[in-house]
């Protein structure tokens, strides 16, 4: 559990501190959770975040020290959509982002080792990326803000008398219609991509390949990364599309 976000927490949960789950405090369930954590004790901490949000008390620390336990205790499914929960309130909260992909991560993992199959990563376009930190109900905002400000500076300018007033609206005008091409330019990367795609924070989207002993190139696609496993479970070699090869180590799939 990230120590970080205690003071978050901690600030967020002052307003609330007479809200009780049952006949406990928010506090209570708050410190006993950390408590159980301390000392390894993941499932009581589990329970008493889990009371926290059944309590109304889900604000994005909770939740991300949910994600956390769970992930701890190999339960990926519920960490994932802790986390997802998390990053669709805050995109710009990069330690639920890290996790989220060392969650995947882990998953992947597990299940390659049972099924005997290896994992493809694909990165995410960089302009999906950008288009995730962006809310759409914003861009759009912003696109209809740059036409105004287009609207406005065509006005002004064909007002203006001196020269000086002539620059500042050529400089406005220059600005909105780039504010205007930057915000269509979000919404049409975001509605250009796959629903899959568009949902994923971190980065990258994980599918299964047949493992076989030398995958072939066209197995993978440009920006793609094969990972292949060993009978346990355990990724052991990277061959990308170039034919590069490197070892995995384990502090590359992210240590929650």
């Amino acid at each position: 559990m990230r120590r970080s976000l205690r003071a978050l927490l901690m600030a967020a949960l002052v307003s609330l501190a007479a809200s009780t789950a049952g006949a406990v405090s928010a506090r209570e369930l708050l410190d006993r959770a950390f408590t159980a954590e301390a000392r390894g004790d993941l499932p009581t901490a589990a329970r008493s975040l889990e009371e926290l949000v059944a309590a109304g008390v889900d604000g994005d620390g909770v939740l991300y020290d949910l994600g956390t336990v769970y992930a701890r205790q190999e339960r990926y499914g519920e960490a994932i959509w802790c986390f997802e929960r998390v990053l669709r309130r805050a995109p710009l909260m990069w330690a639920a982002r890290d996790n989220l992909r060392s969650t995947r991560m882990r998953l992947a993992r597990r299940d390659a080792g049972r099924s005997g199959q290896a994992v493809v990563e694909q990165a995410v376009p960089l302009r999906v990326q950008i288009g995730e930190l962006v809310p759409p109900g914003w861009a759009v905002l912003l696109g209809v803000l740059g036409e105004l400000g287009v609207v406005l500076s065509v006005w002004r300018r064909r007002k203006v008398t001196s020269e000086l007033e002539r620059v500042g609206t050529t400089v406005a005008l220059v600005l909105s219609l780039t504010l205007t091409a930057g915000a269509l330019g979000l919404v049409a990367a975001r509605r250009a991509l796959p629903p899959e795609a568009v949902v994923l924070h971190g980065g990258l989207r994980l599918r299964q390949t047949a493992r076989v002993d030398g995958i072939p190139d066209a197995a993978v696609r440009e920006g793609e990364r094969v990972v292949r496993v060993s009978r346990d479970g355990v990724f052991t070699r990277v061959r990308t599309l170039t034919g590069a090869t490197g070892w995995v180590e384990s502090s590359e799939l992210g240590a929650l």
